[in-house]
């Protein structure tokens, strides 16, 4: 059984991009609340990043969108990491495309590893002007 990781970072953002020579990753636009003129909307661009350590061997990775009521809006799943050594991190990113928020309040970015849940994320959405 693979150990449980510890999640060092896990942050939402418009972008993330991994670098093709270097592996490395940056992270663009860093945000935890959105604002919107009206609701439902649209986000056309989100992504998250996330670095683990303490991690070692093979992980199916799930990621949850949901709302205040744990009501599931969007499941990013199919993603699949292999870590070999628990002396090193490891970080990785995931992109969505036009998630819908509902209306406005509180919504998670809920992690899991292997079926177990990890850690959440926080975004706060709000009606602009409100």
């Amino acid at each position: 059984m693979p150990y449980k990781p510890k999640i060092d970072t896990f942050l939402i953002a418009d972008n993330v991009i991994q670098e093709k020579d270097s592996n490395k990753w940056s992270v663009i636009g860093v945000f935890g609340q959105i604002f919107s003129n009206r609701f439902p909307c649209f986000h056309s661009n989100m992504a998250l990043y996330i670095k683990i350590s303490d991690a070692e061997g093979e992980y199916d990775i799930r990621v949850e969108f949901t709302d205040s009521n744990e009501n599931k809006l969007g499941i990013f799943e199919g993603i699949k990491l292999r870590v070999d050594s628990k002396l090193v991190s490891v970080d990785f990113g995931i992109r969505t495309q036009n998630l819908m928020i509902p209306k406005p309040g509180k919504y998670h970015f809920s992690l899991y590893f292997n079926n177990e849940f990890c850690e959440s994320c926080p975004l706060i959405a709000t009606e602009r002007g409100k």
